[in-house]
């Protein structure tokens, strides 16, 4: 009996030892250890300790030197006798702010979340390795080594994350690998290319191509009236009338694949809409007469930031502005005799071809008569507490297969994607370039390193030049390519090879006094003999071109003020026909106010908007009663809808039109009809919603990259929405304001995003930029000339000495 009661005590204190000192495992997560976790000296509560402890700290190590000055935001000031040393000390800092969040962001390129959170995330990352986003970084690899400079700064920045890394004990690790049960890796020049190809994705990883082809094959003969490639609302990157002296050979039209059925294959694609603005004024439309850019990236909202702020001092350069936590350097910013900003292009760089099968095996396919055999690659994918599973990824000359039709085993998908073409390019030499670039000529060399994802480098500088180009590399498609589903049977198909980069499309000094793009086409139709397709956004490009004109002279505040506009085109073009053609006298008495308040709303989506509520649930009530065709029709949600611009358009220019007509009714009804029942609709609606402001209604929220509840913002009241030059929206938004004018003495700037310098939640810099993000205010940013301009502005410094 004494025996008995003597290891009953025992067992349970062995199991409580056990259960609170080690982790357990379920099938698809694990619980990790309470007592670790717990624990007031090493778990969560450390987490939000500031890792800025001392005014003055000391990093010995082995080979880099330098200092970092931290300001009351958290904003580093590296300052080094050498590029190489600056490097190592960024990617140490990166790593101290935000080591999760590069290690969460390359394992996701990777596709190896599995890894993380279990068999959840199977199908995600079978699609980001069929995609080939590794080997596409494997191969950047090979390509930045022979710039052997620039590799070695890498390499130093790589070193630095992994100097962090070692020193970290379980205290230390960020809360998410707490969470989650699992350690950093060290950190490779792989890693940072594979980040390089996460931002490709996002940028130019969009196609529509099957959703059009199934909008082709549903309108036939209207397809062209309803999906115009060239709208009159167009105000192009590079200004209409400029001179092109040079013609490229005319292509026969791509193939197409005409499907009578629908295609129903979900096509993982970034959301339409995101983009960016950017401009510059020269110093006849300055008040200050100095030239100012600005630039505000359009991207997902989320915590941890995207950016990172940050200056880096050396004797070869000066630079400030924002990286990417896993890219040395700096992306967007400026010097003291430059300053650059950047948008995406929007070009069409994926294309989708139907493989032509030699039999049911699928081993071998058909091209131009011939048979060609499939190559094969295996990934192991491995999963969380479980196997692991292994995915054979079939390799076309056209491009991995990645996605199959479950209604049509024989309509099997291959990709060809940008980056799987090989250039001889260094992208990184691209930002260690125009960091240190002082004129347009070294601007210009900087950018013949940059081959995707096609942005449009918008470039002021101290001396009065204004310019943009719009950089990346351009295949040369046939009529057509690249917009439907091709034929992957005909070798015609193929691209055609790449436009030489100086024939892109670029500008230099403008007569008007100022450049800009918004996401909307690059050139006029009249660019030689060049079809270009893509995500094209026109009204903001088109507002931003109308406003900057009208006004002779700009001063920084207007500036910031044209950043935060919340004026709405499509409010301007759509509301007077709304009204026009609706028949108000059959209108009720709720019905009548509704359209009362929009009679005299100022087409301002400003968050406490009531009127951009009202509006915004009447457009959408009247475009899908419009379409209803396909919105009320669950088999067609693979199909492209016309868009907003087209349908003012058609009211304007075609109201009998038989799209107005509802399919589902025994009445024919017209324009009228259906701005009543939209109308009606709409009135409902909005009473259902208790009459919210437009913020209350978009609901904005920024979540953790992880989706994690706890770590992000559930709401945040917002003005601005898409297609707005404000282009805030539910989950994407301006993700870096900067406003920078460049003076004589030197820079000044000004900037804010949507979140804090410190990657980790409960640290006091994790979010505490958001309030003035919100608002459309900024922060002076601290551009210092040396180091004697830091001493006393910066409440913590960081030595990094070399023992």
């Amino acid at each position: 009996m004494k025996i008995i009661q003597c290891i009953i005590p025992v067992s349970i204190t062995i199991f409580w030892c056990y259960f609170l000192n080690y982790p357990i495992y379920l099938k698809d997560q694990t619980i990790p250890s309470i007592g670790n976790f717990f624990s007031p000296f090493i778990g969560f509560w450390q987490n939000g300790n500031e890792p800025l402890d001392t005014k003055v700290k000391s990093i010995p190590n082995t080979q880099y030197e330098g200092q970092v000055y931290f300001d009351e935001r958290a904003v580093p000031h590296i300052i080094s006798n050498s590029i190489e040393s600056a490097y190592f000390i960024q990617g140490y800092i990166h790593a101290m702010h935000r080591l999760w969040q590069m290690d969460f962001s390359t394992r996701a390129s990777e596709g190896r979340i599995s890894e993380i959170i279990g068999s959840k995330a199977l199908e995600f990352d079978k699609n980001k390795r069929r995609k080939g986003l590794a080997e596409s970084a494997r191969r950047s690899i090979e390509i930045w080594k022979k710039n052997t400079e620039t590799f070695t700064l890498l390499e130093a920045y790589s070193n630095g994350i992994n100097y962090y890394i070692n020193q970290l004990d379980y205290k230390s690790l960020p809360i998410e690998y707490k969470l989650m049960n699992y350690r950093p890796e060290l950190w490779s020049p792989y890693k940072s290319a594979l980040y390089h190809k996460a931002m490709a994705e996002i940028l130019c990883g969009r196609d529509q191509d099957i959703e059009m082809s199934n909008a082709k094959q549903f309108f036939g003969n209207d397809f062209d009236l309803l999906y115009p490639e060239y709208n009159k609302l167009t105000d192009p990157v590079i200004p209409a009338g400029t001179k092109w002296n040079f013609q490229i050979p005319k292509n026969d039209s791509a193939s197409i694949i005409t499907n009578p059925k629908i295609i129903t294959i979900p096509i993982d694609s970034s959301p339409s809409g995101l983009g960016s603005n950017n401009w510059a004024i020269s110093a006849i439309k300055s008040s200050s007469g100095n030239p100012i850019l600005c630039n505000d990236p359009h991207l997902s909202l989320n915590l941890p930031s995207i950016w990172y702020e940050q200056q880096i001092i050396t004797p070869e350069l000066n630079v400030y502005g924002v990286s990417f936590a896993g890219i040395p350097g700096v992306i967007i910013g400026f010097n003291k005799d430059i300053a650059w900003g950047i948008t995406n292009a929007g070009w069409d760089v994926v294309d989708w071809y139907k493989i032509d099968w030699k039999d049911d095996y699928k081993t071998s396919y058909i091209v131009d008569g011939n048979v060609e055999n499939i190559k094969f690659r295996i990934e192991e994918i491995k999963i969380k507490n479980q196997k692991s599973v292994f995915d054979t990824i079939k390799i076309t000359r056209w491009g991995p297969i990645v996605y199959e039709d479950p209604q049509n085993p024989k309509f099997d998908l291959a990709m060809h994607w940008i980056i799987q073409d090989e250039f001889n390019l260094n992208e990184l030499l691209t930002f260690v370039k125009l960091n240190k670039s002082k004129n347009y000529k070294e601007y210009r060399e900087a950018l013949n390193n940059f081959s995707y994802p096609a942005q449009n480098f918008a470039f002021a500088s101290g001396n009065g030049d204004i310019a943009i180009t719009v950089q990346g590399a351009m295949p040369i498609k046939s009529n057509q390519q690249g917009r439907f589903i091709q034929s992957g049977a005909e070798i015609k198909n193929e691209w055609k090879g790449f436009l030489n980069f100086s024939l892109n499309p670029h500008c230099l000094n403008p007569e008007r006094g100022f450049i800009s793009s918004a996401n909307q086409r690059s050139t006029t139709l009249d660019y030689p003999n060049y079809y270009n397709n893509g995500d094209f956004r026109d009204y903001r490009g088109t507002l931003i071109n109308r406003l900057i004109s009208q006004k002779n002279l700009w001063t920084v505040d207007d500036l910031k003020n044209l950043q935060f506009n919340n004026y709405s085109l499509i409010a301007e073009t759509a509301l007077p026909l709304f009204i026009d053609n609706l028949d108000t006298n059959s209108l009720n008495f709720d019905e009548k106010a509704f359209v009362g308040k929009l009679e005299s709303w100022n087409k301002n989506y400003d968050s406490s908007s009531i009127e951009a509520t009202q509006f915004d649930i009447w457009f959408q009530e009247f475009y899908k009663l419009v379409w209803d065709e396909i919105t009320q029709d669950t088999l067609r949600k693979y199909t492209s809808l016309p868009s907003e611009q087209t349908t003012i358009n058609v009211m304007n220019s075609d109201p009998g039109i038989k799209y107005f007509d509802l399919i589902h009714t025994e009445k024919i009804e017209n324009l009228g009809d259906i701005l009543e029942l939209s109308l009606d609709s709409a009135t409902t609606k909005f009473k259902k919603i208790n009459s919210k402001t437009w913020g209350e209604y978009k609901a904005t929220h920024i979540d953790h990259i992880a989706r994690i509840p706890a770590f992000g913002i559930p709401f945040i009241s917002t003005s601005g929405s898409k297609d707005i030059i404000n282009a805030s929206w539910k989950t994407w938004g301006p993700s870096w304001r900067m406003v920078v004018e460049l003076t004589k003495e030197g820079p000044v700037a000004w900037g804010v995003y949507p979140g804090g310098q410190d990657g980790r939640p409960g640290n006091k810099h994790y979010m505490d930029m958001i309030n003035k993000w919100q608002k459309g205010e900024y922060y002076d940013l601290k551009y210092a000339n040396n180091e004697s301009d830091l001493n006393t502005n910066c409440p913590y410094k960081l030595q990094f000495i070399h023992k």
